[in-house]
């Protein structure tokens, strides 16, 4: 088998492909990131020399005007506010000082940042998947169009040790190209002199699932590749895996699920809650995830005050269908969108059960590949 990667690491740098992969890797990154930055207001503000306004319409409160001159009050980098306050903000209860500088003194421009900086991390995938499953077919298809594959069986490797071969190589242009987004965001944030709040217990398993998730996509499309043979199909695979990101099957299953099995909140009894609200204010909640229904149950003082649940009536078939629907699909967490927080979703183990379900997917997908590869017949 090494000899086999050798041989294809060999052709790799002779192919055009991979050089219009890095350059459009590069290209590709900057232009998203600078996008996704220039939507960040105090980007707008500090950088390119906006203005923006709070509370202009509102006579209850002074009217406040975010200039370049007075940018820095409001930015993570020199609020003197640590980044796990900012991340655990509505999740865990902390200092009522923190709380009220970051929701009303700045904003929520601090927790803006923070959702930047974990969309960057958690779709850092995207750009690469599109991209190499374009290069999977025409790359490794040339395996079969010009007669390689029956090269290599000549030379007695089996058809396990050919399709492993190309799927290890596969691994290692996914993880180049990968890290080319990661260092190309890095770049974008220096060039327009960003500095996010960084939380490593959220940010490291949001770049790891993407990185699986990146691993999933194109194991399908060279499994995909293998067992046709054909350029064609794998294309069209991969195109459906791409266009998984936008609208994914859990996407669908979620807004089916909370659209007709949840409780409505407005008829539902909500005195405990309102109480607290009353009293302690919404910094002394506390939100666990709930994995029998999809939601969040909300804490105060180590009671349940609010759990969102499912009406009695809802078939409890069709709620366990939607359910593993849900956590089945490899991009569960990019469709969640803004649904949970990063730091809920890393602290309750949701990102760490997706990471298991896209392992799932890439051996299932691997397996496949060499079981039906081994026995189809190549005609090239």
């Amino acid at each position: 088998m090494k000899k086999i990667i050798t041989g294809m690491i060999y052709n790799l740098f002779r192919s055009y492909e991979i050089w219009a992969l890095l350059i459009l890797a590069v290209l590709t990154s900057a232009l998203f990131d600078f996008s996704n930055l220039r939507d960040l207001d105090i980007v707008n503000v500090g950088v390119f020399g906006e203005t923006i306004t709070y509370n202009e319409d509102d006579p209850e409160f002074d009217t406040v005007t975010i200039t370049p001159d007075n940018v820095s009050r409001y930015t993570f980098k020199d609020s003197g506010i640590s980044a796990f306050d900012v991340y655990r903000l509505r999740v865990e209860p902390i200092s009522k000082d923190t709380y009220k500088k970051i929701l009303e003194d700045m904003f929520s421009l601090p927790h803006d940042e923070m959702w930047t900086i974990y969309k960057a991390m958690i779709q850092l995938d995207i750009l690469p998947a599109i991209l190499i499953a374009i290069f999977i077919p025409v790359f490794f298809g040339r395996l079969f169009s010009d007669g390689t594959i029956k090269n290599y069986l000549a030379c007695g490797f089996s058809k396990a040790e050919i399709f492993l071969s190309a799927f290890v190589l596969t691994l290692i242009i996914d993880a180049a190209v990968f890290l080319i987004r990661l260092l190309m965001f890095a770049l974008m944030c220096c060039i327009l002199r960003w500095q996010p709040p960084i939380y490593l217990p959220v940010l490291i398993p949001s770049a790891v699932l993407s990185l699986l998730i990146l691993f999933a996509v194109t194991s399908v499309c060279l499994a995909a590749l293998f067992v046709s043979t054909r350029k064609t199909i794998a294309f069209i695979i991969g195109f459906l895996m791409a266009f998984s990101f936008y609208i994914s099957v859990s996407k669908v299953a979620m807004a089916l699920f909370w659209n007709y099995g949840y409780i409505d909140n407005e008829a539902a009894e909500f005195e405990d809650y309102q109480n607290v609200i009353k009293e302690q204010g919404r910094n002394a909640l506390s939100e666990k995830f709930n994995y029998e229904v999809f939601s969040s149950d909300f804490y105060y003082d180590g009671k349940k005050v609010i759990s969102f649940g499912i009406e009695d009536g809802f078939p409890a078939p069709v709620k366990n269908a939607l359910l593993t629907v849900i956590y089945a699909d490899p991009v569960m967490v990019q469709s969640m969108n803004y649904s949970f927080t990063p730091y809920l979703l890393a602290r309750d183990g949701v990102m760490y059960l997706s990471m298991g379900v896209n392992v799932f997917w890439i051996i299932l997908a691997t397996g496949i590949g060499v079981f039906v590869f081994r026995k189809r017949e190549i005609h090239c």
